[in-house]
């Protein structure tokens, strides 16, 4: 009789042992494949083994020899797994089932071969937009340009800056469910926290701020929508602001693309206002700190309060803005 190799003696030899332990075949089949891995046979054979010891026809001596003679598996040689490969490159989101029905090999051997290659499955990530190359070129000159200003100005490049946008604060926001955790017995019910509210008003709030102070936080009124007009309106105010609060250093002004920051209108505007703006890359949230910072902070101490009007949604965010400390907005705004 031909000799097995030395793996499949040994795996035989464990199926004898456990099996006298009485240990279930599934059982079995699941400690040998995390020793053997690949090498390791099938469920099924495992079970035509342990069927077999139990009944006594193997004993011993016949680990060593061959279980059945027959037409060796073939179906993962080199050359199934260059056809599984060249399946593969050539259609990313074909099925295991297709590879088997093509090369009329059985899906437990395709998911095999697409194991000892390396491939695997992911999902596609999503990303807000697709950037043009000009947009990416953009990117990289403004980001340079304001790298360049920070290390030849350093901090007093920074304290120029006053960067503003605009966000939705809600009459009632639901506290997450970190928030609304609670001491509970284990007998005791879970509570329920329900995903859906029903809806409720709503205020439009625009906030200018740098590293020392909240300067302006302007609420738009109710039906009006912020376009140029609006826009233009609230950067006056700001620019009051700053000479009333004494801000002598020039100053940066930080805000998105958006239509209404960028239009002719609020061109002529911050140049009439005296304003310099920054250069914002196309497409780059994680360059606007309010978004990252400040907002997240401020919607987070609201979450869970219910305001009945307009009136006491603006009273609380401006008492929610008097209690942030000059070091929290300067940390935020170097980050």
């Amino acid at each position: 009789m031909e000799e097995i190799s030395e793996v499949l003696f040994k795996q035989r030899a464990v199926i004898d042992f456990l099996t006298t332990e009485k240990v279930p075949p599934i059982e079995i089949h699941r400690r040998m494949q995390a020793v053997y891995g690949d090498q390791c046979v099938d469920v099924s054979t495992v079970r035509r083994w342990v069927t077999r010891f139990k009944d006594g026809e193997l004993g011993q001596e016949d680990l060593s020899k061959t279980t059945r003679s027959g037409r060796p598996v073939t179906s993962s040689d080199q050359l199934h797994q260059y056809r599984v490969e060249e399946l593969i490159r050539g259609n990313r989101r074909t099925k295991q089932k297709e590879i088997a029905v093509a090369l009329g090999i059985s899906k437990e051997r395709v998911g095999h071969i697409i194991r000892v290659l390396g491939f695997r499955k992911v999902y596609a990530r999503w990303v807000p937009r697709m950037l043009s190359d000009e947009m990416k070129a953009e990117r990289v000159r403004i980001s340079r340009e304001l790298l360049e200003s920070f290390e030849y100005e350093g901090e007093d490049f920074s304290k120029k800056i006053i960067t503003g946008d605009e966000t939705w604060v809600h009459h009632y926001d639901p506290e997450n469910k970190r928030q609304s955790m609670e001491y509970r017995h284990k007998e005791s019910p879970q509570p329920k926290k329900f995903k859906t509210q029903a809806l409720a008003g709503k205020v439009m709030l625009t906030v200018f701020w740098n590293s020392e102070r909240v300067v302006l936080a302007d609420f738009l009124e109710k039906e009006t929508t912020i376009n140029s007009q609006r826009y233009t309106e609230t950067l006056t105010a700001l620019k009051r602001r700053i000479e009333r609060t004494g801000i002598r250093n020039e100053t940066l002004l930080q805000h998105d693309n958006a239509r209404p920051h960028t239009s002719a209108v609020t061109r002529a505007a911050i140049q009439r206002l005296d304003f310099s703006v920054l250069p914002h890359p196309p497409y780059r949230p994680d360059l606007a700190p309010s978004d990252f910072h400040l907002f997240p902070k401020l919607k987070e101490r609201l979450k869970g309060q219910c305001f009945s009007c307009d009136e006491e949604v603006k009273s609380a965010v401006r008492k929610c803005f008097q209690k942030q400390n000059t070091n929290f907005l300067r940390a935020n705004f170097k980050n």
